[in-house]
């Protein structure tokens, strides 16, 4: 005996059941999956603290000269990437400069790396917010590859034997492009990451 086709009218309801399972089953999963992916992509680097900060000589913005990390031996280097059109930069760039006159006495030196930007925009943001620390320029992001940058703005805190021994920067809140656009950094983070680093070397 032939088995009994089935009609099409009682197919289509067993194909609605398949899809309602796969979409239960499976979107969550994928979403969960995703979620998971995206804060790995976006998780702090912290394999770099231990490590000695990367040579360079980059353009100092503004003066034409070239500062090198041999430049910042003996000090303790706060390296901000930011750029000018990065909304969380405007936020905390009073915090930098108001942490740089604080400390600068004492071997602190805030360092503005400038990325993704034109000059004339980097220099009109610069002019805008005081800044007196020094900046430089990052056009090719070599710099900024070599300390694995998640987006902008991200801080580094260097001692003053040159290894990094912190990374401060707020929760993803957006991307411009292709960057992501991270948080300013909590101004408590900011002086407590200093002031830890000069008492290690009180310390010592």
């Amino acid at each position: 005996m032939e088995a009994e086709a089935v009609p099409e009218q009682a197919a289509a309801p067993r194909k609605l059941k398949v899809f309602r399972f796969l979409a239960f089953a499976l979107v969550p999963g994928l979403f969960t999956a995703f979620i998971a992916f995206t804060l790995f992509r976006t998780a702090p680097p912290e394999t770099l603290v231990g490590e000695k900060m990367p040579e360079f000589s980059l353009e100092q913005l503004g003066s034409g000269g070239r500062l090198t990390s041999a430049d910042l031996e003996g000090k303790a280097v706060v390296v901000n990437f930011w750029a000018s059109w990065c909304v969380p930069c405007v936020e905390e760039a009073p915090d930098l400069q108001a942490a740089y006159d604080k400390y600068a006495e004492q071997d602190v030196v805030i360092l503005g790396v400038n990325v993704q930007d034109s000059e004339k925009d980097a220099q009109a943001f610069v002019d805008k917010f005081n800044v007196t620390y020094p900046v430089v320029r990052d056009p090719n992001l070599t710099l900024y590859k070599k300390f694995g940058v998640r987006g902008l703005p991200e801080t580094f805190f260097v001692d003053k034997d040159g290894v990094f021994v912190g990374i401060g920067s707020g929760r993803e809140v957006g991307q411009q492009g292709t960057t992501k656009t991270l948080g300013a950094i909590d101004p408590v983070l900011l002086e407590s990451q200093i002031k830890t680093i000069l008492s290690e070397e009180d310390g010592n």
